[in-house]
């Protein structure tokens, strides 16, 4: 293979390519340094610079029915290894906090056999749920053949990942093993993976197999899809069937790394059993070559090497240890939104905001396709939304709002109410999003107490909304295919209809609004509807046709039932009106604002009412609107609130999200007629691509940065939602990217249902 070819496959490979056998078995013959350059640079692209030390305890040793032939723990070998069973409790927790104390962030427990019997999972449970009561360490388990029942034990407990590995190729293991086969273990570690767990599946290079074999190893581990794979090389122990094996050379241990980066190149490689006679030299190589990660101290049967002169060589190549990254921290005890703490997702520290930029600490820069979380409309940190809140500061930052007000409550009333559809008089400040949607649903209830309809406590709400995540906000999200199906039993029953089947731009159906026309004569309990105009969020990402909320709101005017319009997402422009109700000319009863409402500044929400709605609460008992958040129009939050609607007033945003969509659809029509995206769609600064099948999370969103995009889907919905400030051009980055990485990601999940591994 020519250098140039050679440059053309390392292009391809960080382009997402993946490679063939007889490729790598091509480019095997290169000279070394060559080959692992460019290994280096898949490394750099697709993989992890964060370098992590996972540290094991041989918990239980030797007497293993299996016979494979490089082990010294098998009952059939005269091998020299230590016999005991389980390890107590005790044992282990001083071995893990020894662990910790030495900088590594993984702790994996290690048994002999061919798998453990029962009791002894349940016993390792125990010590699992021991271990994570006084470290925040991940925990790994190597524990054999087991069964996702008990892979979903051990789950529970705390583990995280599962460790199981293939050793060699298919073609190869019965050479070394033929007391169980490698279909076992990939049954084994798959049954991991459907009970919740990752998996860890390497080898042991040096065994005899041929470079072909290893490839053959190196490929297999990615159609599973393995994202730590352990490189062991064979230490010949004496007694055992290759104990007279010989050494592999140093140069083919390199040239292996080299090709198990190519055929791998997102995975972390971790240096596992046999490096300690390697020179310092080659282990620098080894690190070039793209090894990310390591076991640390002695390995079950074999002497490893001191963590001090890993650490060293580690940092030496360019690479941050996790423990000493302040990321380490966070990945321990800080919980984040919508995430797990078992195999919690990887998270990047921002250091500064400004304009749709996001700046993280190595210093790459993302353009931000999501208005962090879509609120921040006229880009980060404003230089005018900065400047007030440092002018409140001085002044006041906070006071109660029972019984005072403020200039900045009266100022951002003013302001709002010359906004705001007409008829909308009165506004309730609020704290959040979901507190706003709270304090809407009670005022619905509250005022059908006041007029003598005390039965009125129910609410009808559209299938695929989405409302916020506290108690009642949930109720009226999609029960099925929500956030929050989970608690579905556990909520007030709301009566939930058929979305609108009519798009936004296509013909209205009058079909649409049977259901709820039926609802409401039948039922005489329901408060209110409550929906989000045009566009439903998070739960659905779609936009259905105007003509749906004027019909609504005159079906509610007819039975007595308040219309309230959840705007929290919809408001400021983002559609392409200030407020997504517009496009019917509707004013409803009752309407929640947020997210764009201080300019992504400050949390602050707010509801407002009607007159009518208003009084009609507060001339009867007991007299008084029953709600209030001790942050309750905070005056930091109000002076940037203020001045964010002075800059909605000054410039033409409307245009801006006119011009926006254009670029959207510009840039993401071309996406329909690829094969596995179902729908793309646009209206104003809101872009949608829905996909056959939902998205790899922690692959897509690494993938996103390294394009210098932040673009953060939810389940098969990937969605642009950028600031109003985004340029032309960074539009265009943001839709080739999307374009780019999701054609990737469509990719890859026709190679592994390929492959067998869906």
């Amino acid at each position: 293979m020519s250098c140039i070819d050679f440059e053309k496959f390392v292009t391809d490979i960080i382009d997402g390519y993946r490679c063939t056998a007889r490729e790598l078995e091509s480019v095997a013959k290169l000279p070394l340094g060559q080959l692992v350059d460019g290994a280096h640079r898949v490394t750099q692209s697709c993989s992890s610079r964060t370098f992590n030390f996972c540290a094991i305890v041989n918990a239980k040793s030797g007497r293993c029915s299996e016979n494979c032939r490089w082990c010294a723990q098998s009952s059939h070998y005269e091998g020299k290894c230590s016999v005991y069973p389980l390890l107590g409790k005790q044992a282990i927790i001083e071995n893990a906090l020894k662990a910790k104390a030495s900088g590594c962030t993984r702790f994996s427990l290690v048994t002999s056999g061919r798998k453990l019997a029962a009791r002894e999972v349940r016993e390792c449970a125990e010590i699992v749920r021991a271990l994570r009561e006084v470290t925040s360490m991940e925990i790994c388990i190597s524990a054999g053949l087991l069964t996702k029942s008990e892979f979903e034990l051990l789950h529970q407990a705390g583990v995280t990942r599962c460790h199981c590995n293939l050793e060699t190729a298919p073609s190869f293991f019965s050479k070394v093993c033929d007391s169980h086969t490698i279909e076992d273990k990939i049954k084994s570690l798959k049954a991991a993976c459907e009970a919740g767990l990752e998996i860890c599946s390497g080898g042991i290079i040096g065994m005899g197999e041929r470079l072909k074999e290893r490839i053959e190893l190196a490929l297999t581990l990615r159609d599973l899809g393995v994202p730590s794979i352990p490189i062991n090389v064979l230490e010949p122990i004496v007694g055992t069937p290759l104990g007279t094996q010989p050494y592999l050379s140093e140069d083919e241990i390199i040239r292996t790394i080299a090709l198990f980066r190519f055929a791998n190149p997102e995975a972390y490689l971790r240096f596992a059993g046999g490096r300690r006679r390697l020179s310092e030299q080659a282990t620098r190589m080894a690190l070039r070559a793209g090894i990310n990660s390591a076991i640390a101290g002695d390995m079950l049967t074999t002497k490893g090497t001191g963590i001090d002169d890993d650490k060293r060589l580690v940092k030496a190549a360019g690479y941050r240890l996790e423990n000493e990254n302040s990321l380490d921290f966070d990945h321990e005890h800080l919980w984040h939104p919508y995430a797990a703490t078992l195999s919690a997702p990887t998270v990047r520290k921002v250091i500064a905001t400004e304009g749709t930029r996001i700046t993280l600490d190595d210093g790459t820069q993302l353009i931000d396709g999501t208005s962090a979380w879509w609120c921040a409309a006229f880009g980060h940190r404003h230089p005018k939304l900065v400047d007030a809140i440092k002018r409140q500061l001085d002044t006041l930052p906070h006071v109660m709002f029972a019984g005072f007000t403020h200039d900045p409550a009266i100022e951002l009333g003013r302001k709002l109410l010359k906004m705001v559809p007409a008829g909308l008089q009165k506004i309730f400040y609020a704290d959040s999003g979901s507190v706003a949607v709270e304090a809407a649903m009670k005022m619905a209830i509250q005022y059908q107490c006041a007029v003598g309809q005390a039965q009125r406590t129910n609410f009808v709400t559209i299938k695929k909304g989405y409302h916020g995540d506290t108690w009642n906000a949930m109720s009226v999200c999609d029960p099925v295919a929500g956030m929050h199906s989970l608690f579905g039993s556990a909520l007030t029953a709301r009566y939930f209809i058929e979305s609108p089947s009519c798009t936004f731009d296509g013909h209205f159906n009058e079909d649409d609004m049977k259901e709820l026309q039926s609802l409401l004569q039948t039922h005489d309990d329901i408060a209110a509807l409550i929906l989000e105009p045009v566009f439903q969020g998070a739960s659905a990402m779609r936009f259905y046709h105007p003509r749906f909320l004027k019909e609504a709101k005159t079906l509610c005017e007819r039975h007595g039932v308040l219309f309230i319009a959840d705007e929290i997402a919809t408001g400021f422009g983002r559609t392409g009106k200030d407020f997504a109700c517009q496009w019917a000319n509707v004013t409803p009863d009752i309407m929640t604002l947020g997210k764009a409402l201080t300019g992504g500044m400050m949390t602050l929400s707010c509801v407002l009412t009607t007159n009518k709605i208003a009084d009609s609460i507060s001339a009867a008992a007991p007299h008084a609107f029953m709600h209030g958040p001790t942050f309750m129009a905070n005056p930091l939050a109000c002076a940037a609130a203020n001045a964010a609607l002075q800059l909605y007033r000054e410039h033409d945003w409307l245009g801006e999200a006119k011009r926006i969509e254009h670029g959207l659809k510009e840039g993401l029509f071309s996406l329909r007629a690829h094969p596995g995206i179902r729908d793309v769609r646009v209206l104003g600064a809101i872009g949608v691509v829905e996909l056959d099948q939902p998205v790899e999370s922690r692959w897509i969103q690494e993938k996103f940065i390294r394009q210098g995009v932040w673009v953060r889907p939810i389940g098969n919905l990937c969605y642009l939602m950028p600031p109003l400030v985004t340029t032309n051009q960074e539009l265009k980055t943001l839709t080739m990217a999307v374009c780019r990485v999701l054609q990737k990601q469509i990719e890859r999940q026709n190679s592994r249902q390929c492959n067998g591994n869906d």
